[in-house]
């Protein structure tokens, strides 16, 4: 039987383009660590989905942050920029 594996990573594209546009210039090289250990808090959303279709299986998975370490990291971002910019 075959079987294909995918990956939705689109919540993932998403939150990443929210974070890149808090620094227009770039991630600075002091808060590229936090960002790093977004890679460390990738976590399955919901069960695969499997679709039958032409007697192949297609799995998906649907990738995403883990909330709480996203939200700690926004908030981190907020500071960074706060200090970064009042300095």
């Amino acid at each position: 039987m075959l079987a294909s594996i995918k990956a939705d990573t689109s919540g993932i594209e998403k939150k990443l383009g929210a974070l890149l546009e808090m620094f227009p210039e770039g991630i600075p090289d002091e808060f590229a660590g936090v960002v790093s250990g977004l890679t460390d808090n990738v976590v399955l959303v919901n069960s695969a989905t499997t679709v039958v279709t032409g007697g192949a299986f297609d799995v998906v998975c649907v990738l995403d942050f883990d909330c709480a370490f996203y939200d700690k990291v926004l908030s981190a971002a907020r500071a960074f920029k706060a200090d970064f910019i009042t300095h």
